[in-house]
């Protein structure tokens, strides 16, 4: 994986994160910030995940 890739990758992991969270908690317990920030984190990773695998594997 080159820098940018991992790059972007980071990018659209936090950005997707950040979505999860905003749009699923009211930001009053800390502990549901949490539970939140970890779920969308794991979704974001296996769907950057498969999407670098997809087209990586329709470019060869």
């Amino acid at each position: 994986m080159i820098p940018t890739d991992i790059l972007l990758s980071i990018a659209i992991v936090g950005i997707y994160t950040i979505l999860h969270i905003y749009l699923k908690t009211n930001y009053k317990n800390s502990k549901k910030i949490i539970v939140l920030f970890l779920e969308g984190f794991v979704i974001a990773t296996i769907i950057t995940g498969v999407l670098y695998y997809l087209i990586k594997f329709i470019a060869s």
